[in-house]
């Protein structure tokens, strides 16, 4: 390990540690965490990051697969969408890359009006997507035209990535089921169909989820089944028999108390290794965002159309936002002044164990 290692390291575990916070007290995120760091064998954070910054291209696109709609209002929440969007923009201004947000119909508006305030265009149309420009395509939510839709995507180009954000995955017997079990498979996008047969072809995939039911969880699937309520066979409401945890199996995942604060760890994460700290978005960004979305009608968790994010609001969501940035922004200004420091506490061994 040399010093450029270690500084990673410690990168990582300090993004990882803020999007873990536990604001709620209720220590899911920390039960999720625990197996999603065994899973990668690093920060959950830059190791995504060194994902996007090997496979990602310019001119190539990226997709990503988010929202999801919640009971029994039929209206998506804010978790997932706002950050997605951020990641859209960060995608474009990182790599140049073409983002193709796949998404279910209720999250069209917020994309519209956050992508307006955030400075940067959309289109539908997925063979011409501008230098500045993100595209939108609605999902179906019928199980027999999935796979058809997930083929006629795929027919316009391969993308160099998948990332599902807080999209929600069906469980073994193909239902989709919200946080305390109850089935919500009639108002959902199946997306998780695309996402499967991009994994199949070998594109890089990541998934970034706060609880287990969403699309690729299962690669921590013994972990989420014996530690997450309703998780366990027999665990849903809905008595399809294999409780909430989404069937699908992503090669990469992030866990996080929210999943917006994971795609913020990814992005704070991925502009330090670009060695453009600029590139990550400001507080300021966040909060026109949230508002934006909120006054397109996204909801929070609870029903209701506000600038929160699974039931935070901005005086925790603003401040985290600051910290990430601060985060990557601070080690490059002391790298002369530690030198000696990583050089001794390397020669100690602690980190190559």
């Amino acid at each position: 390990m040399d010093k450029r290692e270690l500084t990673l390291l410690n990168i990582g575990e300090n993004l990882d540690s803020l999007m873990n916070l536990d604001p709620r007290g209720y220590g899911v995120c920390r039960i999720l965490y625990d197996g999603s760091r065994k899973y990668t064998g690093e920060p959950t954070s830059t190791h995504a990051a060194k994902g996007l910054v090997k496979n990602v291209k310019a001119g190539e696109k990226v997709y990503i697969l988010t929202g999801f709609i919640l009971l029994p209002w039929e209206e998506a929440e804010t978790d997932g969408i706002i950050s997605s969007t951020m990641l859209a923009r960060f995608l474009i201004r990182a790599f140049g890359a073409k983002p193709v947000m796949i998404v279910p119909e209720q999250c069209t508006k917020a994309v519209i009006a956050m992508s307006k305030v955030l400075g940067f265009y959309v289109t539908t149309d997925i063979d011409n997507i501008g230098d500045n420009e993100a595209c939108i395509v609605e999902f179906t939510k019928s199980m027999d035209e999935a796979p058809v839709q997930a083929d006629e995507i795929l027919s316009h180009g391969l993308p160099c990535a998948v990332i599902s954000n807080e999209a929600p995955g069906r469980n073994k017997n193909g239902y989709y089921h919200n946080a305390v079990g109850v089935n919500t498979t009639d108002v959902e996008a199946k997306y998780d169909v695309l996402f499967k047969k991009c994994q199949d072809l070998g594109i890089y995939n990541l998934s970034i989820g706060d609880l287990g039911n969403e699309i690729g969880m299962a690669a921590i699937e013994e972990h989420i089944r014996e530690y997450i309520p309703y998780a366990e066979e027999g665990g849903c409401k809905a008595g399809t028999g294999f409780g909430i945890l989404a069937d699908s199996a992503a090669d990469n995942i992030i866990t996080a108390t929210c999943s917006d604060w994971g795609c913020n760890a990814l992005m704070a994460a991925t502009a330090f290794l670009l060695g453009d700290t600029e590139l990550f978005h400001t507080q300021q960004e966040q909060s026109v965002a949230m508002d934006a979305a909120a006054q397109a009608g996204m909801l929070d968790m609870y029903g209701e159309a506000r600038p929160f994010i699974d039931g935070i609001g901005k005086n925790i969501n603003l401040p985290m936002v600051s910290m990430m940035k601060a985060l990557i922004e601070y080690p490059p200004t002391v790298e002369d002044k530690t030198q000696a420091w990583f050089e001794n506490t390397l020669k100690k061994g602690f980190f190559t164990r």
